[in-house]
């Protein structure tokens, strides 16, 4: 399991615009599961976003370099309402905790 993750700051109120940029729509990665966009209680403009990805890291690098020039227009095209990012990376699962 791949885990794609980003923590940012929103410029002020761009919420909509950013969702809207960051929508892969048909063209979401090979083993894709789900996707959570999460916002701090404390400042709505503050975002954590990770999508869950079944695949391993062999087969994350071989669509990444398929699909490279089109995920950096994609990031590009998001990259105008975001102010800072804070983190951001690909890691892979090693440990599940269940409840």
């Amino acid at each position: 399991m791949i885990v794609m993750l980003t923590a940012r700051r929103l410029k002020p109120s761009a919420w909509e615009q950013f969702r809207r940029a960051w929508d892969p729509g048909d063209a979401k990665p090979p083993g894709f599961q789900r996707a959570y966009h999460a916002r701090s209680i404390r400042d709505e403009d503050e975002v954590v976003s990770f999508g869950l990805f079944d695949m391993s890291e062999d087969h994350y690098r071989s669509w990444r370099a398929e699909a490279d020039a089109e995920e950096m227009r994609r990031v590009d095209s998001l990259s105008a309402f975001v102010e800072n990012e804070y983190v951001s990376g690909v890691y892979e699962v090693i440990d599940v905790v269940e409840e």
